[in-house]
């Protein structure tokens, strides 16, 4: 049994100056209490169980506040996989409304119908929650960037939660757009598979407007690493840059397009499904994995024994009261 808030048994030590004020207090008899002693013989065995369940009560209490936890046996399980980690585009140009685009399949559900002219984010979210809603038996992590990459979630099996996280990207739109930096978007995926990543299939999809330049020998470098690790390389293309081919998505498209990768604009459902499809067709991979330790808390097993315990408490000490 471990403790995930361990300070709290430090309160177990009060018990030395409770028991000793307690001591005091009873051994200050005045002399118009002398009758009592004819008592204390009587009372001398429910003085000691009412110390003793308080000393109970207290250590109880204490280790509950500690939340005592016990942990599970690990697992190790293999699983035919492909891992797959979607880095999703949240600079500040992504806020940039699209035309042309149907609001009742790219806008947000509450503005479905209405006039509403969705965002290149809204037309990210509902792209990405569509694709992870076809990743049944994948691991999936969804990393954000703008001027640099970071987590929101890391390689998992668990879809429902990484469509959650999707659900919200639209709330931390800001800043600029890095693809090619030592902390950037490609550099940052590349990361992640070196660090959780022991499939063979690995695959990153950017889900980006790709309104930003490369330096040409990060560019050689981050080919290099993709390669070498066996990434393949999809582009989700929000914004009119993908469809007319704009200079300041020449950067990322050369790229992608140099260790093989596609580009999909999400404009085209067609397109984008069709990519989908080609996805759900790379072969999967054997991967070993050792499930995580769970903890089974029983802080809840202990608030009962302490109340219990108060409850013992309270009587022996009434009965006393009342033989006084």
């Amino acid at each position: 049994m471990t403790f995930t808030e361990p300070y709290y048994l430090g309160l177990i030590a009060l018990l030395v100056p409770i028991l000793w004020l307690g001591h005091r207090r009873r051994n200050a008899v005045g002399h118009s209490q002398a009758a009592i002693h004819a008592h204390v013989s009587s009372r001398s065995f429910l003085r000691h169980l009412t110390s003793f369940f308080l000393c109970l009560f207290w250590i109880s209490a204490c280790a509950a506040l500690a939340r005592p936890v016990l942990p599970q046996v690990a697992q190790r399980q293999t699983i035919q996989t492909r891992d797959i980690i979607i880095q999703a585009d949240i600079s500040g140009s992504m806020q940039e409304p699209i035309e042309g685009l149907r609001p009742s399949f790219f806008a947000p559900p509450s503005t479905a119908g209405s006039a509403v002219v969705p965002t290149r984010i809204a037309a990210a979210r509902v792209a990405v929650i569509d694709f992870i809603h076809e990743r049944q038996g994948d691991r999936v992590a969804l990393l954000l960037f703008n001027d640099e990459s970071f987590y929101s979630w890391p390689l998992s099996r668990d879809l429902d939660v990484v469509v959650r996280r999707v659900e919200h990207i639209d709330r931390y739109v800001s800043g600029g757009t890095n693809f090619d930096g030592p902390n950037g978007a490609v550099q940052g995926a590349i990361n992640h598979f070196r660090e959780m990543s022991e499939a063979e299939t690995r695959v990153l999809i950017l889900v980006t407007d790709g309104e930003a330049f490369m330096d040409r020998e990060r560019t050689t470098v981050l080919a290099r690493q993709l390669t070498e690790l066996n990434i393949r390389v999809y582009v989700l293309g929000v914004g009119p840059g993908w469809v007319d081919n704009s200079r300041l998505t020449q950067d990322l498209r050369q790229l992608v397009e140099s260790v093989g990768g596609t580009v999909i604009p999400v404009g085209s459902d067609a397109q984008m499904r069709a990519a989908f499809a080609t996805i759900n067709q790379l072969e999967r991979s054997a991967v070993q994995i050792e499930h995580s330790l769970t903890y089974l808390e029983i802080y809840g097993l202990l608030v009962a024994l302490s109340g219990l315990l108060l409850l013992a408490y309270l009587a022996f000490s009434a009965l006393i009261l009342e033989d006084a």
